[in-house]
Protein backbone atom coordinates (compact mmCIF):
# COMPACT_ATOMS: atom_id res chain seq x y z
CA UNK A 1 0.00 0.00 0.00
CA UNK A 2 3.03 2.30 -0.10
CA UNK A 3 2.97 4.83 -2.96
CA UNK A 4 4.16 3.04 -6.07
CA UNK A 5 4.46 -0.33 -4.32
CA UNK A 6 3.03 -3.48 -5.86
CA UNK A 7 2.20 -6.88 -4.43
CA UNK A 8 2.69 -9.78 -6.84
CA UNK A 9 2.80 -7.13 -9.55
CA UNK A 10 -0.53 -5.54 -8.55
CA UNK A 11 -0.81 -1.89 -7.48
CA UNK A 12 -3.38 -2.47 -4.75
CA UNK A 13 -3.58 1.22 -3.83
CA UNK A 14 -4.54 2.13 -7.39
CA UNK A 15 -7.29 -0.50 -7.36
CA UNK A 16 -8.53 0.78 -3.99
CA UNK A 17 -8.66 4.31 -5.46
CA UNK A 18 -10.77 2.97 -8.35
CA UNK A 19 -13.17 1.33 -5.91
CA UNK A 20 -13.43 4.56 -3.91
CA UNK A 21 -14.22 6.45 -7.12
CA UNK A 22 -16.86 3.89 -8.11
CA UNK A 23 -18.52 4.05 -4.69
CA UNK A 24 -18.51 7.84 -4.79
CA UNK A 25 -20.17 7.82 -8.22
CA UNK A 26 -23.07 5.54 -7.32
CA UNK A 27 -26.50 7.02 -8.03
CA UNK A 28 -27.27 6.39 -4.36
CA UNK A 29 -23.95 6.71 -2.52
CA UNK A 30 -23.70 4.82 0.77
CA UNK A 31 -24.07 6.56 4.11
CA UNK A 32 -20.67 5.19 5.12
CA UNK A 33 -18.04 2.64 4.15
CA UNK A 34 -16.67 -0.20 6.30
CA UNK A 35 -13.30 -1.75 5.45
CA UNK A 36 -13.24 -5.21 6.99
CA UNK A 37 -9.54 -5.65 7.54
CA UNK A 38 -6.19 -6.16 5.83
CA UNK A 39 -6.04 -2.45 5.14
CA UNK A 40 -2.32 -2.93 4.43
CA UNK A 41 0.09 -5.81 3.95
CA UNK A 42 2.92 -5.40 6.47
CA UNK A 43 1.42 -3.05 9.06
CA UNK A 44 3.91 -0.20 8.52
CA UNK A 45 3.22 3.53 9.11
CA UNK A 46 3.94 4.32 5.45
CA UNK A 47 1.32 1.82 4.30
CA UNK A 48 -1.34 3.26 6.62
CA UNK A 49 -0.49 6.78 5.50
CA UNK A 50 -1.06 5.74 1.88
CA UNK A 51 -4.32 4.00 2.80
CA UNK A 52 -5.50 7.13 4.62
CA UNK A 53 -4.60 9.28 1.60
CA UNK A 54 -6.63 7.10 -0.77
CA UNK A 55 -9.64 6.93 1.54
CA UNK A 56 -9.75 10.72 1.95
CA UNK A 57 -11.39 10.87 -1.49
CA UNK A 58 -14.56 9.32 -0.07
CA UNK A 59 -17.41 11.81 0.39
CA UNK A 60 -18.77 9.81 3.35
CA UNK A 61 -17.29 8.57 6.66
CA UNK A 62 -15.45 5.27 6.74
CA UNK A 63 -14.73 2.79 9.51
CA UNK A 64 -12.18 0.01 9.76
CA UNK A 65 -11.86 -3.36 11.46
CA UNK A 66 -8.31 -4.76 11.73
CA UNK A 67 -7.40 -7.89 9.79
CA UNK A 68 -4.63 -10.41 10.34
CA UNK A 69 -2.20 -8.30 8.24
CA UNK A 70 -2.89 -5.18 10.30
CA UNK A 71 -0.98 -3.84 13.28
CA UNK A 72 -3.45 -2.43 15.83
CA UNK A 73 -0.99 0.02 17.38
CA UNK A 74 0.26 1.43 14.09
CA UNK A 75 -3.29 1.61 12.72
CA UNK A 76 -4.34 3.69 15.72
CA UNK A 77 -1.28 5.92 15.46
CA UNK A 78 -1.86 6.83 11.80
CA UNK A 79 -5.61 6.73 11.17
CA UNK A 80 -8.11 9.17 12.64
CA UNK A 81 -9.74 7.82 15.85
CA UNK A 82 -13.20 8.17 14.28
CA UNK A 83 -12.33 5.42 11.79
CA UNK A 84 -12.01 2.85 14.58
CA UNK A 85 -14.70 4.28 16.83
CA UNK A 86 -12.11 5.80 19.15
CA UNK A 87 -11.66 2.35 20.68
CA UNK A 88 -9.06 2.07 23.44
CA UNK A 89 -9.64 -1.62 24.05
CA UNK A 90 -6.75 -4.00 23.49
CA UNK A 91 -8.78 -5.31 20.58
CA UNK A 92 -10.53 -2.67 18.50
CA UNK A 93 -14.29 -2.74 19.10
CA UNK A 94 -16.96 -0.09 18.73
CA UNK A 95 -20.63 0.64 18.03
CA UNK A 96 -21.66 3.46 15.67
CA UNK A 97 -25.17 4.86 16.13
CA UNK A 98 -25.11 7.62 13.50
CA UNK A 99 -27.09 5.82 10.78
CA UNK A 100 -30.35 3.92 10.26
CA UNK A 101 -28.33 0.72 10.64
CA UNK A 102 -26.23 0.35 13.77
CA UNK A 103 -22.64 -0.64 12.96
CA UNK A 104 -20.77 -2.83 15.43
CA UNK A 105 -17.10 -3.47 14.63
CA UNK A 106 -15.06 -6.15 16.39
CA UNK A 107 -11.42 -7.15 16.04
CA UNK A 108 -11.41 -10.96 16.11
CA UNK A 109 -7.75 -11.49 15.25
CA UNK A 110 -5.60 -13.91 17.15
CA UNK A 111 -1.92 -13.20 17.87
CA UNK A 112 0.04 -12.15 14.79
CA UNK A 113 1.10 -13.74 12.47
CA UNK A 114 -1.52 -16.45 13.11
CA UNK A 115 -4.19 -15.86 10.40
CA UNK A 116 -7.08 -17.42 12.30
CA UNK A 117 -9.79 -15.71 14.36
CA UNK A 118 -10.70 -15.96 18.02
CA UNK A 119 -13.57 -14.45 19.99
CA UNK A 120 -12.45 -14.70 23.60
CA UNK A 121 -14.82 -14.48 26.58
CA UNK A 122 -14.20 -10.76 27.11
CA UNK A 123 -14.92 -9.94 23.45
CA UNK A 124 -18.12 -12.01 23.44
CA UNK A 125 -19.30 -10.39 26.69
CA UNK A 126 -18.68 -6.91 25.26
CA UNK A 127 -20.43 -7.86 22.02
CA UNK A 128 -23.52 -9.17 23.78
CA UNK A 129 -23.77 -5.99 25.85
CA UNK A 130 -23.32 -3.82 22.75
CA UNK A 131 -25.96 -5.70 20.76
CA UNK A 132 -28.44 -6.00 23.63
CA UNK A 133 -28.22 -2.26 24.34
CA UNK A 134 -30.19 -1.41 21.17
CA UNK A 135 -32.71 -4.23 20.65
CA UNK A 136 -34.93 -2.24 18.30
CA UNK A 137 -32.18 -1.17 15.91
CA UNK A 138 -31.24 -3.09 12.73
CA UNK A 139 -27.60 -3.95 13.29
CA UNK A 140 -24.66 -4.98 11.13
CA UNK A 141 -21.72 -6.79 12.73
CA UNK A 142 -18.36 -6.16 11.04
CA UNK A 143 -15.45 -8.59 11.48
CA UNK A 144 -12.46 -9.56 9.36
CA UNK A 145 -12.84 -13.35 9.30
CA UNK A 146 -16.06 -15.01 8.10
CA UNK A 147 -17.49 -16.79 11.17
CA UNK A 148 -18.23 -20.01 9.27
CA UNK A 149 -16.45 -22.62 7.16
CA UNK A 150 -16.03 -21.11 3.70
CA UNK A 151 -14.86 -24.12 1.70
CA UNK A 152 -11.44 -22.49 1.19
CA UNK A 153 -9.58 -25.24 3.01
CA UNK A 154 -6.22 -23.50 3.26
CA UNK A 155 -7.90 -20.70 5.29
CA UNK A 156 -10.56 -22.74 7.08
CA UNK A 157 -7.75 -24.81 8.60
CA UNK A 158 -6.90 -21.90 10.92
CA UNK A 159 -10.45 -21.74 12.21
CA UNK A 160 -12.62 -19.22 14.06
CA UNK A 161 -12.45 -19.97 17.77
CA UNK A 162 -15.68 -18.95 19.43
CA UNK A 163 -17.81 -19.20 16.27
CA UNK A 164 -20.35 -21.50 17.94
CA UNK A 165 -20.69 -19.18 20.93
CA UNK A 166 -21.13 -16.29 18.50
CA UNK A 167 -23.90 -18.19 16.73
CA UNK A 168 -25.71 -18.86 20.01
CA UNK A 169 -25.36 -15.18 20.92
CA UNK A 170 -26.87 -14.07 17.61
CA UNK A 171 -29.73 -16.55 17.92
CA UNK A 172 -30.80 -14.44 20.92
CA UNK A 173 -30.62 -11.16 18.99
CA UNK A 174 -32.57 -11.30 15.75
CA UNK A 175 -32.09 -7.57 15.05
CA UNK A 176 -28.53 -8.36 13.88
CA UNK A 177 -29.36 -8.90 10.21
CA UNK A 178 -25.93 -8.87 8.58
CA UNK A 179 -22.41 -9.97 9.43
CA UNK A 180 -19.92 -8.53 6.95
CA UNK A 181 -16.35 -9.72 6.58
CA UNK A 182 -13.33 -9.90 4.29
CA UNK A 183 -10.24 -12.12 4.65
CA UNK A 184 -11.01 -14.68 1.92
CA UNK A 185 -11.07 -12.16 -0.98
CA UNK A 186 -14.22 -13.64 -2.52
CA UNK A 187 -17.94 -13.91 -1.79
CA UNK A 188 -19.31 -16.60 0.49
CA UNK A 189 -22.45 -16.47 2.64
CA UNK A 190 -24.17 -18.49 5.33
CA UNK A 191 -26.77 -18.02 8.04
CA UNK A 192 -25.26 -17.41 11.48
CA UNK A 193 -27.98 -17.09 14.07
CA UNK A 194 -30.64 -14.80 12.59
CA UNK A 195 -28.07 -12.97 10.44
CA UNK A 196 -26.77 -13.58 6.95
CA UNK A 197 -22.97 -13.58 7.13
CA UNK A 198 -21.50 -12.39 3.83
CA UNK A 199 -17.86 -11.89 2.85
CA UNK A 200 -16.87 -9.21 0.34
CA UNK A 201 -14.57 -9.47 -2.66
CA UNK A 202 -11.21 -7.72 -2.57
CA UNK A 203 -10.84 -4.30 -4.20
CA UNK A 204 -7.80 -5.72 -6.08
CA UNK A 205 -7.80 -8.68 -8.50
CA UNK A 206 -7.02 -12.02 -6.90
CA UNK A 207 -5.76 -15.46 -7.90
CA UNK A 208 -7.32 -17.82 -5.36
CA UNK A 209 -5.69 -21.22 -4.80
CA UNK A 210 -7.93 -24.19 -5.48
CA UNK A 211 -6.73 -26.90 -3.12
CA UNK A 212 -9.00 -29.94 -3.33
CA UNK A 213 -11.75 -27.64 -4.66
CA UNK A 214 -13.83 -27.53 -7.84
CA UNK A 215 -12.76 -31.05 -8.70
CA UNK A 216 -9.06 -30.17 -8.77
CA UNK A 217 -6.12 -31.16 -6.62
CA UNK A 218 -4.25 -27.87 -7.19
CA UNK A 219 -5.24 -24.89 -9.30
CA UNK A 220 -6.00 -21.17 -9.41
CA UNK A 221 -9.17 -19.19 -9.97
CA UNK A 222 -9.25 -15.54 -11.01
CA UNK A 223 -11.42 -13.18 -8.93
CA UNK A 224 -12.24 -9.73 -10.29
CA UNK A 225 -11.99 -6.66 -8.01
CA UNK A 226 -15.18 -5.71 -6.25
CA UNK A 227 -17.05 -4.50 -3.21
CA UNK A 228 -20.40 -5.13 -1.52
CA UNK A 229 -23.18 -2.63 -0.85
CA UNK A 230 -25.62 -3.38 1.96
CA UNK A 231 -28.95 -1.52 2.10
CA UNK A 232 -31.67 -1.45 4.72
CA UNK A 233 -35.36 -0.61 4.38
CA UNK A 234 -38.25 -1.09 6.77
CA UNK A 235 -40.15 -2.96 4.05
CA UNK A 236 -37.44 -5.35 2.84
CA UNK A 237 -34.86 -5.49 5.60
CA UNK A 238 -31.30 -5.96 4.37
CA UNK A 239 -30.39 -6.26 0.69
CA UNK A 240 -26.83 -6.95 -0.47
CA UNK A 241 -25.47 -6.13 -3.93
CA UNK A 242 -22.04 -7.14 -5.21
CA UNK A 243 -20.23 -4.80 -7.60
CA UNK A 244 -17.43 -6.16 -9.80
CA UNK A 245 -14.97 -4.35 -12.02
CA UNK A 246 -15.13 -5.64 -15.61
CA UNK A 247 -12.49 -5.83 -18.35
CA UNK A 248 -13.39 -2.28 -19.38
CA UNK A 249 -12.46 -1.00 -15.90
CA UNK A 250 -16.10 -0.26 -15.09
CA UNK A 251 -17.88 -1.37 -11.92
CA UNK A 252 -21.23 -3.05 -12.46
CA UNK A 253 -23.74 -4.92 -10.34
CA UNK A 254 -23.41 -8.69 -10.28
CA UNK A 255 -25.88 -11.21 -9.01
CA UNK A 256 -24.96 -12.83 -5.74
CA UNK A 257 -23.79 -16.41 -6.04
CA UNK A 258 -26.26 -19.16 -5.25
CA UNK A 259 -24.52 -19.54 -1.89
CA UNK A 260 -25.06 -15.90 -1.06
CA UNK A 261 -28.73 -15.98 -2.07
CA UNK A 262 -29.45 -19.05 0.03
CA UNK A 263 -28.55 -18.42 3.68
CA UNK A 264 -28.50 -22.13 4.39
CA UNK A 265 -25.50 -22.98 2.21
CA UNK A 266 -21.87 -22.05 1.79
Amino acid sequence: MRAGATYFGIDTAAYLADAVAALSALARPPDCVVVTGDLVNAGTPAEYARFREVMEALPVPYFVVPGNHDDRDVLRAVLAPATYGGSRHARVRYAIDDFDVRIVGVDANGPRPWPGAAFDAATLAWLEDAIASAPGRPTMLCVHHPPFRTGLHYLDAFGFRGARRLQRLLERHAHVGRIVSGHIHCVRARRVGAALACSAPSTAPQRLPLLLMDGTLVGLRAEAPGFAVHEWSDADGFTTTIYRRDAGDRYAQRALSAAARDPGTT
